[in-house]
């Protein structure tokens, strides 16, 4: 069994925790603020919903995953399971801070299928360094599509 791909980062928002809440919940409008996701389709952002979905990463394949929301207290955490090409716990805790707030974004995922398994034992800097890439590339993004236009509709 590969190791674990963990991940555990903070990032300050110029924005109040309901305001983020507001729009993270906003998830029809999450395919064109992530240029990685390649398809999206969400029931609903609330416990027991689920949204399915496909991540190109940088490396030359997808990863097919589905989500699962198994806790909420809006607007500070959520708590899911990722299954699929990915699988394990995966958490979203906002918290207020000066003038905004802040997010941590943690994960503990294992390969799920047997070919990313084989992968992951000898291309593991590879895939950490394209985990790493879509994540900042999605909070890049996240901050320039759906953050500014947000702030500017005063939510």
């Amino acid at each position: 069994m590969a190791a674990p791909f963990r991940f555990d980062r903070t990032w300050w928002f110029p924005l109040p925790p309901e305001q983020l809440w507001a729009v993270l919940n906003r998830t029809d409008r999450y395919p064109s603020w992530w240029s990685w996701l390649r398809e999206f389709e969400a029931e609903g952002f609330e416990p027991g919903t689920s949204a399915r979905c496909v991540i190109q990463s940088p490396l030359p394949y997808p990863l097919r995953c589905s989500i699962r929301i198994d806790e909420m207290r809006a607007p500070r955490s959520i708590v899911t399971t990722v299954d699929g090409d990915l699988r394990g716990p995966a958490r979203l805790e906002v918290q207020p801070a000066a003038d905004g707030c802040t997010a941590r974004l943690v994960w503990s995922l294992t390969p799920g299928n047997p070919t990313l398994r084989r992968l992951a034992i000898i291309g593991r800097p590879a895939m950490v360094w394209a985990q790493d890439r879509v994540v900042a590339t999605g909070v890049h993004q996240f901050r320039r599509r759906a953050l500014l236009p947000a702030r500017d509709l005063r939510l």
